[in-house]
């Protein structure tokens, strides 16, 4: 059975092999990692650590780290704080959100040994070297629902946040590229991988283009996949993610992640989960809050509950084809937006704090004014004017609201039965609207994987010596990204670089 579909357009095929005059140099390795991210360094310097010689090669010019959260399902950090999860209920509640489409054994994987991994990287980054100081992201969505649970680990004040870099995830990945220099690591860095080595079925090396020409690098215990997602290749999208094709792209590095480790898979006979590939959305196109009040569409009429985090709202515009919505607010935000909290928030409703902080209304304030400035946020007096500066009819937007205001009166939202506690009224002017829309962060499907990493064929056959890992591999979502955990896809990128790292020394 073939594992290319004849409807997917020329980036299925693979090009001509690369011959053995045009290789300029050879190494050799016992492990060669393709992709210098969280989840390819992590595998780098866990398998550096069982006694492994590694070999990196990256696209880029240096290593890359890209947003602020890593999301596990405990650590002894959360410990020390109090918190702990039910990693059984966690799992059920992540399977339930992907439809059962997911692989349960991995999943389940991420649940059980994402603590461990999280407590070997507490130490690392923690370090006096690095001294960066671990918090939790506070800010999930409380609702029984969609329900975040705490587990988002963040990084601060570390070598690389003094260097401007956002607080997060770059002070992890520099310390673990960092620990692998020392354990002899080494990188090939500007060398994109663009081709795999077999040898009698099995996978043993890869060529890469570097600077001076083709370079191959065979590794006797495997070839690792850790090259990112699909983001930047639109042909890819059309074919595998069609609604990311309708949205802002939000990736690091820019011109990287075009699905280079997906295709090399493939061309050696590994075959793709099922598609579509689930999306990673965030509401943050235009302007950057939503909250839960009033969301109407571009003809000024209701069409949701908006009492749902953040994938949910995303996919809620996608499925009517809608590019953004406006979310009205009014004069009283100051009181009205923090008395939700205690029965929703997340990212984009109360903002990127720690647990021990508070909602600053002069921060909010302060993007308020951005976005009327740019054109992202709009205000009037009056609901009409509202209308008007948003191109929406005049009486359905006011017949919109007053529809909304009297299922508040009631404390019954006869339309989309949100939750009596988040019915709140809209009736202090001046009034704002806030556009809002889908970006993709990430397309977090790919190679059908098993629970140790090994791609497999169609026929669920392991590809002998090769693996994936990060936004590379599939098996994870099946149809959605679960915010369960908010940062969980980089909490499974750490988590199955860190286990693959000691399986392939075994």
């Amino acid at each position: 059975m073939s594992n290319i579909d004849p409807k997917w357009g020329d980036w299925s095929t693979a090009p001509s092999p690369i011959s053995d005059e045009e290789i300029k140099s050879r190494l050799n390795c016992d492990v060669l990692v393709l992709g210098a991210g969280i989840s390819g360094v992590t595998c780098a310097l866990r398998a550096a650590q069982k006694g492994l010689h590694v070999m990196v090669m990256e696209k880029g010019a240096r290593w890359s780290a890209r947003g602020g959260n890593i999301g596990v399902a405990g650590s002894k950090y959360m410990k020390s704080l109090g918190y702990e999860n039910d990693i059984n209920a966690l799992a059920r509640e992540w399977i339930k959100r992907c439809g059962n489409r997911c692989r349960e054994d991995i999943v389940q994987l991420y649940f059980k040994k994402s603590s461990e991994a999280m407590d070997w990287l507490l130490d690392i980054v923690t370090a006096p070297e690095y001294n960066a100081r671990p918090e939790l992201q506070a800010c999930i969505y409380r609702g029984e629902t969609y329900r975040e649970n705490m587990g988002s680990h963040r990084f601060f004040d570390g070598p690389m946040a003094k260097k401007g870099m956002r607080p997060g995830a770059s002070d992890a990945v520099y310390a673990m590229y960092t620990e692998s220099l020392r354990l002899g690591v080494e990188y090939l860095f500007n060398c994109p991988a663009c081709q795999l080595v077999k040898e009698n079925e099995r996978v043993v090396g890869a060529v890469g283009s570097g600077e001076d020409g083709y370079v191959e690098v065979l590794a006797n215990r495997g070839v690792v996949i850790a090259t990112g997602d699909i983001s930047g290749n639109d042909e890819m999208c059309a074919d595998l993610a069609p609604n990311a094709n309708k949205c802002p792209k939000i990736y690091f590095p820019v011109g990287q992640n075009t699905g280079d480790g997906h295709r090399l898979g493939l061309w050696a006979g590994g075959a793709f989960e099922d598609g579509p590939f689930p999306l990673m959305l965030h509401p943050q196109a235009h302007f950057f809050a939503n909250f839960c009040f009033l969301f109407v569409d571009g003809k000024g009429r209701r069409f949701m509950n908006e009492d749902n985090y953040i994938q949910g709202k995303c996919n809620a515009l996608l499925s009517r084809n809608m590019t953004y919505a406006w979310s009205i607010i009014d004069a009283g935000w100051r009181e009205k937006i923090p008395a939700t909290f205690p029965y929703g928030g997340g990212i984009f409703w109360d903002f990127d704090h720690g647990p021990n902080q508070e909602f600053k209304p002069e921060e909010f304030e302060n993007m308020l004014n951005r976005g009327l400035e740019s054109g992202k946020a709009v205000c009037a007096e009056t609901l009409e004017e509202l209308a008007e500066k948003i191109g929406v009819s005049k009486e359905t937007f006011a017949e919109t609201v007053r529809r909304y205001n009297d299922n508040v009166a009631n404390g019954c939202d006869e339309d989309f039965g949100k939750r009596p506690e988040l019915l709140i009224g809209l009736d202090k002017p001046p009034y704002y609207a806030l556009k809002f829309g889908p970006a993709v962060l990430a397309i977090v499907g790919g190679l059908k994987v098993d629970d140790r990493m090994n791609v497999l064929d169609e026929n669920g056959e392991r590809i002998d010596g090769l693996f994936a890992i990060g936004n590379a591999a599939g098996g994870r979502y099946g149809v959605d990204y679960p915010m369960v955990i908010p940062g969980n896809s980089h909490g499974t990128a750490l988590t199955f670089g860190y286990l693959l790292g000691g399986y392939l020394a075994e």
